[in-house]
């Protein structure tokens, strides 16, 4: 069942964009390219499907032009660690990370931690005086 929230937890949205992220080292790794627009676009629409859940346009555009520069970052700190024995590692099936490797989790953690910290720096700024 779908849910009908456009705006899912930040958990889940953590989920999608660590999917999205890993997707493009995949990519990467494969090709030497990135994920197309096109790609990317079926990325998320598959991912929403198998998830059950529904995540604003603006949102999944917000998220989806993200992955790709946090996927930049990773390649580029964890080379060695990203090969394709990891890699082939990193997902269950071609929709399903799997959490219990090393590298989706630290990926999961990071993408969460921007999330929350955007999230109250939102807020704070928000608020008058601080308050």
């Amino acid at each position: 069942m779908i849910s009908s929230s456009s705006y899912p937890s930040i958990g889940a949205q953590a989920e999608f964009l660590t999917y999205l992220v890993m997707s493009q080292l995949v990519k990467r790794h494969l090709t030497g390219a990135w994920l197309t627009v096109e790609h990317l676009v079926e990325s998320t629409h598959l991912w929403m499907r198998a998830n059950g859940h529904v995540i604003d346009l603006m949102k999944r555009v917000s998220l989806a032009s993200r992955a790709k520069d946090l996927a930049a970052c990773v390649a580029s700190v964890s080379e060695e660690t990203l090969d394709a024995k990891a890699l082939s590692r990193a997902f269950l099936d071609h929709l399903n990370l799997n959490y219990q490797s090393q590298p989706v989790a630290e990926i999961y953690r990071s993408c969460l931690a921007l999330l929350v910290h955007e999230r109250f720096s939102v807020r704070q700024t928000l608020q008058p005086n601080g308050q």
